[in-house]
């Protein structure tokens, strides 16, 4: 009997089995779109919302939202990265009062008093969601259109009829 490869176990009981379900019964658009919306969301600059706007977006568009949501959760640490430049880039687009806390005194405001955190950061949040409003569409758009071609390539459509037993 031949034995396998540790890495060719794990890729075979594993990853390719978790792969299957995430793609199944799902087009390559809609997975390039999946991809473009989990990660224009998931770099949003406001806490909190991304995962209820994931799911509402998903059933909207008929994505798989479990794929959705991972995709929107593996880009976290991007979107703390660019939490501060997007407020700073609202800031300057729009002309307002330069931001001056950095995100540990932000953090340290949160674990003081949430609420007065909250009436503290409430309008510089919103100078970065504009200005993440005005950069996520051509981001998303050019995810998408980066991601088509590759998913028309190495997804595999299932065909009509066949069973998840099967397609696993």
């Amino acid at each position: 009997m031949k034995r396998r490869r540790p890495h060719s176990y794990f890729r075979h009981k594993i990853i390719n089995p978790l792969l299957a379900l995430l793609t199944m019964g799902i087009t390559p658009q809609k997975l390039a779109l999946t991809v473009a919306l989990g990660l224009t969301i998931g770099i949003m600059p406001l806490f909190g919302v991304a995962t209820l706007l994931c799911t509402l977006l998903g059933l909207r568009f008929r994505l798989n939202i479990p794929a959705l949501l991972l995709i929107c959760y593996l880009a976290a640490p991007v979107h703390l990265l660019l939490y501060l430049p997007f407020i700073q880039a609202g800031i300057f687009m729009l002309g307002a009062e330069e931001f001056r806390l950095t995100f540990e005194q932000i953090l340290l405001l949160f674990r003081e008093d949430w609420l007065k955190a909250v009436g503290k950061l409430w309008l510089a949040n919103l100078f970065g969601i504009a200005a993440w409003l005005l950069f996520s569409v051509p981001f998303g758009g050019l995810v998408y259109l980066i991601m088509l071609p590759i998913f028309r390539k190495y997804v595999r459509l299932p065909r009509a009829g066949l069973t998840a037993d099967e397609f696993l």
